[in-house]
């Protein structure tokens, strides 16, 4: 499993699926992260 502590993320997330800030409220409280952009896109 990748170590994620100190690392920065971008995170996309997806409308139909997870949303991308759900992705980062996990992030942050699992590891020591510093998300700089989060955003749920829509893929058609």
């Amino acid at each position: 499993m990748f170590n994620y502590e100190n690392k920065k993320l971008i995170i996309v997330g997806d409308r139909d699926g997870v949303p991308g800030e759900a992705i980062k409220e996990c992030a942050e409280t699992i590891a020591n992260v510093e998300v700089i952009f989060a955003s749920t896109e829509c893929f058609v």
